[in-house]
This record gives structure tokens, C-alpha cells and sequence, in this order.
């Protein structure tokens, strides 16, 4: 592992090449009836790989100073991933924004970094209902995040968390948040409010 941080450090620019092919940029939004907005955004940097390479992948967070997590999971796959936003804010984006990623990855990060922003600036939990805007900028950026790999049941239910936050005319009651959870059981299977 000491040879890969070596080859990171001294080729830095293939670490964005790698994420290019590899890595995955996301945000989504999470049901949660304590929010004002009855949703809690999340986000994460993460690269894949089988669990043969998982050596690589710790290499990568130790690049990163150990601010993301290597996992296994099923299927001989595992990944690092990195989603504090105050890492992804401070390390993350400068680290791709000195070595750009090329091609459609690069389009991702872009709207990804607008993902960020909201969050770490706390803009989506303002207590004037104009702050809707940012959660609801928040869906409808996550909605086209990753668009090339199709996730119907995504589509789904993020078109029912713009619609039902459009047709809001003011902070959400209990009973509105309710109704989101119905709506999307109801259309996509099971959901857990946390």
C-alpha cells in the first residue's frame, strides 16, 4: 500500500482519472419527520472497486488523510467513501478543482459542488419559507445527478418530493410529512423515516 500513496502523491492527476472511471459524486435526500422540511439531505464522494484492489482504495483515503471509510460489501465489491461535508467542502472539491476530472464525470462534479454548497452553508434549513428554495434546488439537482445511469425508482420519488414541496404554501405540519411518506410507499415500496 506504502508504493500506491507514493505513485498518488507524485501522479496526483491520475487519482482524477481514476474518479473519472470509478468514482461517483452523489447527493440524496432522506425522509425525516424532526426537519423543518421534512428532509434531511445527504451527500458522498465515493470510488468502487472490487475487494481484490481494497488496497487502492486505502491508499486513496490515506491520500485524503484518512478522511473518508473503506468498506467491503456484497458481491466482492468495496469503496471508499468520503461524506462529512466539511471533507468534501475543504478536501474533496479543492483537491478536483486543481485536477479537473475530464468528460461527463466533470458535468457531475459540477452539480455536485452546488449540492455542497447548499449544505454546508446551511442554506437549506432556514426558517423563512423562502428557504424552500434551496431544498427544493437541492431536488431537483439531485433528480439529474447521475441521469446516465437511469434509476426509475429514483426518478419516482424525486418527482414527488419537487411536487410535494412546490405545492407547499408553508412549512410542512406533521401531517404533510405523512402524506410524503404515503406518497412515496405508495409509488416506490417501503421507506423508513428516521
Amino acid at each position: 500500500m506504502d508504493e500506491i500513496l507514493v505513485f498518488l502523491k507524485d501522479h496526483p492527476m491520475w487519482l482524477s482519472g481514476f474518479a473519472c472511471g470509478e468514482g461517483c459524486f452523489t447527493g440524496y435526500l432522506s425522509l425525516d419527520l424532526k426537519s423543518l422540511w421534512g428532509l434531511q439531505p445527504g451527500l458522498d464522494f465515493n470510488i468502487t472497486q472490487n475487494t481484490e484492489d481494497i488496497l487502492v482504495l486505502k491508499a486513496i483515503n490515506l491520500f485524503f488523510n484518512k478522511t473518508g471509510g473503506v468498506y467491503s460489501k456484497p458481491n466482492n465489491v468495496s469503496v471508499v467513501a468520503f461524506i462529512n461535508v466539511k471533507v468534501l467542502k475543504e478536501v474533496i472539491i479543492p483537491f478536483y478543482i486543481k485536477y479537473p476530472l475530464l468528460g461527463s464525470k466533470s458535468y457531475e462534479f459540477e452539480r455536485w459542488v452546488k449540492l455542497v454548497d447548499i449544505y454546508y452553508n446551511k442554506k437549506h434549513i432556514g426558517k423563512k419559507t423562502f428557504d424552500k428554495n434551496y431544498i427544493l434546488e437541492f431536488s431537483y439537482i439531485c433528480k439529474n445527478l447521475n441521469s446516465k445511469r437511469l434509476n426509475v425508482n429514483k426518478q419516482k420519488r424525486m418527482d414527488i418530493i419537487i411536487d410535494w414541496l412546490v405545492k407547499l404554501k408553508n412549512f410542512p405540519t406533521m401531517e404533510d410529512k405523512l402524506n410524503l411518506i404515503k406518497l412515496i410507499k405508495m409509488n416506490n415500496g417501503e421507506i423508513t423515516p428516521t
